[in-house]
Protein backbone atom coordinates (compact mmCIF):
# COMPACT_ATOMS: atom_id res chain seq x y z
CA UNK A 1 0.00 0.00 0.00
CA UNK A 2 2.90 2.63 0.66
CA UNK A 3 4.17 1.86 -2.86
CA UNK A 4 1.25 2.66 -4.65
CA UNK A 5 0.74 6.23 -2.40
CA UNK A 6 4.28 6.75 -3.57
CA UNK A 7 4.06 5.83 -7.11
CA UNK A 8 0.60 8.31 -6.80
CA UNK A 9 2.50 11.13 -4.96
CA UNK A 10 5.26 10.86 -7.57
CA UNK A 11 2.70 11.02 -10.60
CA UNK A 12 1.03 14.10 -8.49
CA UNK A 13 4.63 15.90 -8.91
CA UNK A 14 5.65 15.16 -12.30
CA UNK A 15 1.91 16.65 -13.31
CA UNK A 16 2.67 19.51 -11.26
CA UNK A 17 5.58 20.01 -12.81
CA UNK A 18 4.30 19.48 -16.70
CA UNK A 19 1.51 22.24 -15.21
CA UNK A 20 3.89 24.53 -14.48
CA UNK A 21 5.86 24.18 -17.78
CA UNK A 22 2.29 24.52 -19.76
CA UNK A 23 1.53 27.64 -17.45
CA UNK A 24 5.01 29.45 -18.48
CA UNK A 25 4.03 28.80 -22.10
CA UNK A 26 0.27 29.61 -21.95
CA UNK A 27 1.54 33.67 -20.06
CA UNK A 28 4.38 33.75 -22.66
CA UNK A 29 1.99 33.37 -25.53
CA UNK A 30 -0.04 36.13 -24.10
CA UNK A 31 2.92 38.19 -23.08
CA UNK A 32 4.07 38.00 -26.85
CA UNK A 33 0.18 38.67 -28.10
CA UNK A 34 -0.22 42.00 -26.02
CA UNK A 35 3.40 43.17 -27.34
CA UNK A 36 2.20 42.57 -30.81
CA UNK A 37 -1.11 43.99 -30.73
CA UNK A 38 1.11 47.22 -28.31
CA UNK A 39 3.66 47.37 -31.04
CA UNK A 40 0.96 46.72 -34.76
CA UNK A 41 0.34 50.28 -35.31
CA UNK A 42 3.94 51.09 -35.41
CA UNK A 43 5.10 48.13 -37.20
CA UNK A 44 2.42 48.59 -40.31
CA UNK A 45 1.12 45.08 -39.24
CA UNK A 46 -2.11 44.44 -40.63
CA UNK A 47 -3.26 42.02 -37.96
CA UNK A 48 -5.87 44.42 -36.00
CA UNK A 49 -6.07 41.86 -33.26
CA UNK A 50 -4.32 39.31 -31.53
CA UNK A 51 -5.40 36.42 -30.07
CA UNK A 52 -5.05 35.88 -26.28
CA UNK A 53 -5.59 32.38 -25.62
CA UNK A 54 -7.95 32.88 -23.06
CA UNK A 55 -12.00 32.72 -22.65
CA UNK A 56 -14.27 34.14 -20.70
CA UNK A 57 -17.59 32.64 -19.75
CA UNK A 58 -20.92 34.32 -20.99
CA UNK A 59 -24.69 33.73 -20.95
CA UNK A 60 -26.22 33.82 -24.47
CA UNK A 61 -30.10 34.37 -24.63
CA UNK A 62 -31.25 31.08 -26.88
CA UNK A 63 -34.56 33.36 -27.51
CA UNK A 64 -33.93 36.71 -27.56
CA UNK A 65 -36.89 37.13 -30.15
CA UNK A 66 -39.47 36.43 -27.83
CA UNK A 67 -40.48 39.85 -25.89
CA UNK A 68 -41.06 38.10 -22.69
CA UNK A 69 -37.79 38.56 -20.76
CA UNK A 70 -39.37 36.34 -17.96
CA UNK A 71 -39.45 33.76 -20.93
CA UNK A 72 -35.80 33.99 -22.24
CA UNK A 73 -33.72 30.49 -22.23
CA UNK A 74 -29.61 31.39 -21.36
CA UNK A 75 -27.14 28.67 -22.28
CA UNK A 76 -23.20 29.31 -20.72
CA UNK A 77 -20.51 29.46 -23.74
CA UNK A 78 -16.93 29.90 -24.01
CA UNK A 79 -15.98 33.10 -25.83
CA UNK A 80 -12.26 33.90 -26.74
CA UNK A 81 -10.54 37.17 -26.20
CA UNK A 82 -8.48 39.25 -28.21
CA UNK A 83 -5.96 42.15 -27.48
CA UNK A 84 -7.11 44.88 -29.45
CA UNK A 85 -4.61 48.16 -29.91
CA UNK A 86 -7.27 51.34 -30.20
CA UNK A 87 -6.05 53.90 -32.85
CA UNK A 88 -8.63 56.53 -33.20
CA UNK A 89 -8.44 59.78 -35.87
CA UNK A 90 -7.56 63.07 -34.30
CA UNK A 91 -11.14 64.09 -34.61
CA UNK A 92 -12.17 61.61 -32.31
CA UNK A 93 -11.40 62.89 -29.21
CA UNK A 94 -9.06 60.87 -26.69
CA UNK A 95 -11.22 57.87 -25.62
CA UNK A 96 -14.11 55.90 -26.51
CA UNK A 97 -16.71 55.21 -23.55
CA UNK A 98 -18.22 52.23 -23.34
CA UNK A 99 -21.04 51.49 -20.06
CA UNK A 100 -18.57 54.61 -18.23
CA UNK A 101 -15.13 52.72 -19.17
CA UNK A 102 -12.99 54.70 -21.23
CA UNK A 103 -10.99 53.14 -23.59
CA UNK A 104 -7.74 55.34 -24.87
CA UNK A 105 -6.36 56.24 -27.42
CA UNK A 106 -2.67 54.06 -27.94
CA UNK A 107 -3.38 51.43 -25.35
CA UNK A 108 -4.51 48.02 -25.93
CA UNK A 109 -6.87 46.46 -24.26
CA UNK A 110 -8.42 42.93 -23.47
CA UNK A 111 -11.74 42.01 -25.23
CA UNK A 112 -14.38 39.17 -26.10
CA UNK A 113 -15.14 39.00 -29.22
CA UNK A 114 -18.29 40.47 -28.93
CA UNK A 115 -17.53 43.57 -27.94
CA UNK A 116 -14.37 43.63 -30.30
CA UNK A 117 -16.72 43.79 -32.66
CA UNK A 118 -18.94 46.63 -31.14
CA UNK A 119 -15.63 48.05 -30.51
CA UNK A 120 -13.54 48.04 -33.98
CA UNK A 121 -16.98 49.32 -35.35
CA UNK A 122 -16.93 52.04 -33.49
CA UNK A 123 -13.12 52.97 -34.64
CA UNK A 124 -14.42 52.51 -37.92
CA UNK A 125 -16.99 54.59 -38.03
CA UNK A 126 -15.13 57.12 -36.33
CA UNK A 127 -12.45 57.29 -39.13
CA UNK A 128 -15.29 57.56 -41.63
CA UNK A 129 -16.17 60.22 -39.79
CA UNK A 130 -12.93 62.17 -40.00
CA UNK A 131 -12.63 61.44 -43.52
CA UNK A 132 -16.09 62.64 -44.42
CA UNK A 133 -15.04 65.67 -42.75
CA UNK A 134 -11.29 66.30 -43.75
CA UNK A 135 -11.68 64.70 -47.00
CA UNK A 136 -10.30 61.09 -48.34
CA UNK A 137 -7.60 62.43 -50.17
CA UNK A 138 -4.38 61.24 -48.71
CA UNK A 139 -2.06 63.46 -51.02
CA UNK A 140 -3.78 66.97 -50.33
CA UNK A 141 -0.32 68.32 -48.73
CA UNK A 142 1.99 66.81 -51.50
CA UNK A 143 3.03 68.53 -54.04
CA UNK A 144 0.92 68.18 -57.64
CA UNK A 145 2.73 66.12 -60.21
CA UNK A 146 2.38 66.58 -63.97
CA UNK A 147 0.27 62.75 -64.64
CA UNK A 148 -0.35 62.97 -68.74
CA UNK A 149 -0.33 59.59 -71.14
CA UNK A 150 1.13 60.37 -73.99
CA UNK A 151 1.43 58.79 -76.91
CA UNK A 152 3.48 58.87 -80.17
CA UNK A 153 1.98 59.44 -83.17
CA UNK A 154 3.32 57.67 -86.26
Amino acid sequence: MATKLEELQAEIELLKAQLTVVTEEKTEAQRMAKAMADASPFLGSTAEEQATGKTLTMKVCLNPHIPDVKKHKYHEVEVPTYYYNIQLPAGAGVCLYTNGVEYYHGETYEFDQYSLADVKSRVARCWDHEKSIHGNDENAYRKPTNRHLTMKRG
